[in-house]
């Protein structure tokens, strides 16, 4: 976070009294890695503007072009430590969350076999491309504070095909009655994007990361109502992006 600042706003990393950018805790679960960062005063977009998406796309090329150069930077040896987007993490793992669900209904259980087939048969063209991804950037993961964005959430960040990270963006316009609009304005701020297909394999694939949550987040009360539902719907965009 601290390098990619010379590319996007992101907040300051506090240093402890030692001088430490993370400290060490351990409790009876074990050792545990805490960093704080500065308040940044602003809000995040309720009901982003198709402008909105065009500098939301801007924000995100200079992200995936900044953490590139980082990368270029560093030893062939040098290894940042986060999750890799591959298809055990993207699709067997949350395969298994859902199959476990004993809310989930067994036809949706079929579903979710099925589209997950499709999404590793297709997924192995990308998993070789594996660059750094923020995995989790949409507008309520952002404060602004006019005239800068700041990015924020760090916490799922690691290696992937870029197209995981455009998925994100995909899966939140899916409501929206103007989303090929947004779309289109998010696609002018990027630039350069990837095929068709690897938009579509992306997109499916961080649905699907997003329906294995359900199962094992059952903590917050939203994903508590109705779950079956809510990850039919979100077999239904899978089989949509996929078709």
């Amino acid at each position: 976070m601290c390098a990619l600042r010379n590319d996007i706003n992101v907040p300051n990393v506090m240093a402890n009294t030692a001088g430490d950018l993370a400290t060490r805790l351990v409790g009876s679960d074990g050792e545990r890695l805490y960093a704080v960062f500065e308040f940044i005063e602003g809000e995040s977009p309720e009901r982003p503007s198709s402008e909105d998406y065009r500098r939301l796309g801007e924000l995100m090329k200079a992200l995936h072009s900044g953490a590139d150069a980082i990368m270029q930077s560093k030893p062939e040896d040098w290894v940042l430590n986060r999750p890799v987007y591959d298809i055990q993490h993207a699709v067997r793992e949350p395969l298994r969350h859902l199959l476990q669900f004993e809310s989930l209904s067994e036809e949706n259980k079929r579903r979710c076999v099925s589209v997950a087939e499709e999404i590793e048969n297709r997924f192995r063209a990308l998993e070789p491309d594996r660059r750094f991804i923020h995995a989790d950037l949409h507008f309520g993961n952002m404060v602004v504070r006019e005239p800068s964005w700041y990015c924020l959430d760090f916490d799922e960040c690691g290696y992937g095909h870029r197209a995981l990270d455009l998925g994100v963006v995909k899966l939140h316009l899916k409501n929206r009655p103007d989303a090929l609009e947004c779309w289109a304005h998010f696609e002018h701020g990027y630039g350069d994007m990837p095929s068709q297909d690897a938009l579509a394999v992306g997109t499916a694939a961080r649905i699907f990361y997003m329906a294995g949550k359900i199962p094992v987040r059952q903590d917050i009360e939203s994903l508590r109502h109705d779950p079956d539902a809510r990850i039919g719907t979100y077999l239904t965009w899978i089989e949509d992006e996929l078709a």
